[in-house]
């Protein structure tokens, strides 16, 4: 396993992460592992990156979801929309432009890891 210069090296921090909710101590063994396992040496903030950026798409794709209703292909996970209608909506929120073209990629994966840390729009 990679030993990481004295510089990294941290004490175990049980400290909730505020944005993620993640302990710090989470982080970390994400970080080990992932390091280990495909034999690179990416930073901690390189996984917090990752983490924000698909919670954002995922939020975005809730909202799209409770936006559109009947715009919604449950074959092809993707939205059939007027082209005014997706420009009324990105003009809204700039994250759905990403699901003009395709769906969320693995959706269930997504749903499983933020259903439950994502606020709701309460309607």
């Amino acid at each position: 396993m990679y030993t990481y210069p004295a510089l990294y090296k941290r004490e175990l921090d049980t400290s909730k992460d505020v944005r993620s909710g993640l302990s710090k101590a989470s982080w970390g063994k994400i970080w080990d592992e992932y390091n280990a396992k495909f034999n690179l040496t990416r930073k901690s903030k390189y996984f917090s990156n990752v983490w924000f950026y698909q919670k954002a798409k995922y939020n975005a794709w809730t909202w799209l979801l409770r936006r559109t209703g009947n715009g919604f292909n449950a074959e092809t996970h993707t939205f059939h929309l007027p082209p005014e209608e997706w420009d009324a909506l990105i003009k809204i929120n700039e994250n759905v432009s990403t699901f003009r073209k395709g769906g969320l990629v693995h959706e269930d994966l997504m749903k499983a890891i933020f259903a439950n840390r994502v606020a709701t729009e309460h309607v």
